[in-house]
C-alpha cells in the first residue's frame, strides 16, 4: 500500500515508482530583535523501503516559501533554494509574524548505464510518490518591536509650589502600548498632592523648595528589544515666586494673536491698543503669586483736523494687587471706529477683574474742522465738551461704584446692533453680559469657570492658559462714542461716551472715566494722552 510506503515487486535497480520523501528535521519558530538575523533549516530524505535494491540516483531540490510565496535570494535573503535559509536585517513591523515553509521535491535521474551497456547496469529512478512535500508546520519569525522617543522632555522652570510639566512622546515600532515611569534626581516618583502623571507620558510636579533637579523617564515594553529605554535628562528649576505678569492677545471670535510674560520686578510691562485691529482683547494674569502693581492707564486721543487738535485721552495712575491665577481683561481702544465714535473719536480704555469693570477711562473727542475735541476723563472725571458752535458734550461721570450693570450703545439701544449714525454717546456695562452663549449660562457679574478663554461661541482658545475666569466676550457697550458726520468731530468712548459735534464743524465731546472702588487712585486727570492708541503700564510696587 502506498500510504504505508510499502511496495510489492521484484527487486531491481530500476525503480519506476520512485521514492517516498520524508523530512528528518524541520524549521522552528524563532524570535529576534529588530535589525537582527535568523537562520531556518530543514532536511528531507528519499526512502525506497519497498525496493532496497534501488540505487537512488535522483536528487532532492528545495524551495523556501514566505506566506505562500516562493523566495529568491537578494539583499536580505540567502539560501532560498537550499536546506538553510538566512534572513538578515529584519525589522518590526514589516517582517514580524511571517510564516516560512520548506518544500522538498525529488528530481528523478534519467536512464544511465555503463559503457558498453551490460546486464544489470541500468540506473533510473522515478518521481517521488508523495512529492513535492512541505514541512508539516510553518515556522513563524517574530521580530521584537523597538521603542523610539520622538520628543524628549524639555527643561522647565517654575516658582515654589507652582506646577512644572515634562512631556515625552514615544512609540513602539508595532504601535503597541508602552509603560512609563518618571524619575526625579534618580528616584522613581509616585502620584501625590504634588505629583501627577508619574506613570504617564506627561509628568506634572511642584515643590516648595528652591532647588535644581534632574528629571527623566524610563519607558518599558514587554517584548521590545531595547526595553527599558531611558529618555534624555531635563532640568527642573524651582525658583522663588516671581512678580510675573502673563498675557494673551486674542479676540472674541476665537483668534489667538500672540502672548508673552514679564517679570515686572525687573522692568515694567506696557500693552497698547492697535488701530489696525480694534478687536484685540488682552487677557492678563499673575501665574506665580499675587503681584502688587502701580498702573498707569490712558485712553486714546481723538483725531486732529484742520489745525484743531483732537481731545487727549483721559489718564490715571492707580494701584492694584493682581491675584494669582485670576483673570484680568483689557480692552484698549484707538483713534478709529468702532472703538471711538465716527469722525475721529478716541477709543476708551477698560480694565476688568473677571466679569466686573474695575476702571474705565474716556477717549478724547475728535476735532471738527472749526473746533477742537474735548479731552477724555481719567478715573471718576467727566469728559470735556468739544469746542465750537453745536459741539458735542462730554460724557457724564458716575460716582465710585454706582455704574449700572447694563449699558447701551449710542442712540440708546441695549442689545444692538449699534447705531453708527447716532450722535449721542452710549454707556459701558458695569458687567458685560457677553454673547448669547454667556447670557444663557451666567449672570453678567458672575464668574464662569476655571478654564481656558472661551470665545463668543463658547469654544476654548487652546493656546490660552487655565485660570479662574469671568469675562464674557461679546456685548459690553464699550464702543459708545457719539458718531459725527461731515466736518464735525466724533465723541470719545468711555464710561459714558461723548456726544458728537452736530453742526458748524464743531468738536466731539470726550468720554468719562470711572472706578468701582477696588483700586487705589494715586492721580487722575482730564486728558493727558496725545497718542492715537490707549495704553496701560504695569510697574512693580511693594
Amino acid at each position: 500500500m502506498i500510504g504505508f510506503a510499502h511496495y510489492s515487486g521484484t527487486p531491481t535497480t530500476l525503480d519506476l515508482n520512485g521514492p517516498f520523501l520524508r523530512f528528518t528535521s524541520e524549521p522552528s519558530a524563532v524570535t529576534v530583535d529588530d535589525g537582527g538575523s535568523v537562520t531556518l533549516s530543514g532536511i528531507a530524505t528519499a526512502e525506497f523501503k519497498g525496493n532496497p535494491a534501488a540505487t537512488n540516483t535522483g536528487t532532492i531540490s528545495y524551495q523556501w516559501y514566505r506566506d505562500g510565496v516562493a523566495l529568491e535570494d537578494g539583499t536580505n535573503i540567502s539560501g532560498s533554494g537550499t536546506t538553510t535559509l538566512t534572513l538578515s536585517n529584519l525589522s518590526n513591523p514589516q517582517d514580524t509574524g511571517k510564516s516560512f515553509v520548506l518544500r522538498a521535491n525529488y528530481v528523478p535521474s534519467a536512464y544511465q548505464s555503463s559503457s558498453p551497456v551490460t546486464a544489470g547496469t541500468a540506473r533510473s529512478t522515478g518521481y517521488a510518490a508523495n512529492g513535492p512535500l512541505d514541512t508539516e508546520t510553518s515556522a513563524v519569525v517574530t521580530i521584537n518591536p523597538t521603542i523610539a522617543i520622538n520628543t524628549q522632555p524639555s527643561d522647565a522652570t517654575a516658582a515654589q509650589a507652582q506646577d512644572a510639566t515634562f512631556t515625552v512622546s514615544a512609540s513602539a515600532s508595532d504601535g503597541s502600548s508602552l509603560s512609563y515611569q518618571w524619575y526625579v534626581n534618580g528616584s522613581p516618583v509616585s502620584n501625590s498632592e504634588t505629583v501627577s502623571g508619574a506613570t504617564s507620558p506627561t509628568l506634572t510636579i511642584s515643590s516648595s523648595t528652591v532647588s535644581t533637579n534632574s528629571v527623566y523617564v524610563v519607558i518599558t515594553h514587554p517584548t521590545a528589544g531595547n526595553s527599558p529605554f531611558t529618555s534624555n535628562t531635563a532640568t527642573w528649576s524651582v525658583v522663588f515666586a516671581r512678580s510675573i505678569i502673563q498675557y494673551d492677545e486674542i479676540n472674541g471670535s476665537g483668534t489667538y494673536f500672540s502672548g508673552g510674560s514679564q517679570n515686572v520686578f525687573d522692568s515694567p510691562l506696557t500693552l497698547t491698543g492697535d488701530s489696525t485691529n480694534a478687536s484685540i482683547i488682552y487677557s492678563v494674569w499673575a501665574p506665580e503669586r499675587d503681584v502688587k502693581v502701580r498702573i498707569t492707564m490712558a485712553a486714546a486721543a481723538g483725531v486732529s483736523r484742520n489745525g484743531n487738535r483732537g481731545g487727549y485721552g483721559g489718564q490715571s495712575v492707580f494701584e492694584l494687587t493682581l491675584e494669582q491665577g485670576v483673570e484680568y481683561t483689557l480692552k484698549l481702544g484707538s483713534q478709529s471706529q468702532p472703538t471711538g465714535g465716527a469722525n475721529g473719536g478716541g477709543g476708551g480704555a477698560f480694565l476688568y477683574r473677571k466679569g466686573q469693570l474695575l476702571v474705565a477711562l474716556g477717549g478724547g473727542g475728535g476735532a471738527g474742522t472749526s473746533g477742537r475735541g474735548g479731552d477724555g476723563g481719567g478715573v471718576n472725571i467727566a469728559g470735556e465738551s468739544g469746542f465750537g458752535r453745536n459741539a458735542g458734550t462730554g460724557g457724564f461721570s458716575y460716582s465710585v461704584g454706582s455704574l449700572p450693570v447694563t449699558g447701551f450703545f449710542p442712540g440708546g439701544s441695549v442689545y444692538g446692533p449699534a447705531n453708527w449714525n447716532a450722535e449721542t454717546g452710549g454707556r459701558v456695562s458695569g458687567c458685560p453680559s457677553g454673547s448669547d452663549y454667556f447670557r444663557r449660562l451666567y449672570s453678567p457679574c458672575g464668574d464662569t469657570e476655571t478654564n481656558k478663554f472661551r470665545d463668543i461661541n463658547g469654544s476654548l482658545i487652546r493656546q490660552t492658559s487655565v485660570i479662574s475666569r469671568g469675562f464674557k466676550s461679546g456685548l459690553g457697550h464699550r464702543n459708545n462714542g457719539g458718531n459725527a458726520r461731515g466736518d464735525n468731530g466724533g465723541g470719545g468712548s468711555g464710561t459714558v461716551g461723548g456726544n458728537a459735534g452736530t453742526g458748524n464743524a464743531s468738536g466731539g465731546g470726550g468720554g468719562s472715566g470711572y472706578s468701582n472702588g477696588e483700586v487705589t487712585v494715586i492721580s487722575t486727570q482730564l486728558g493727558g494722552n496725545s497718542s492715537i492708541d490707549a495704553f496701560i503700564t504695569f510697574e512693580y510696587t511693594s
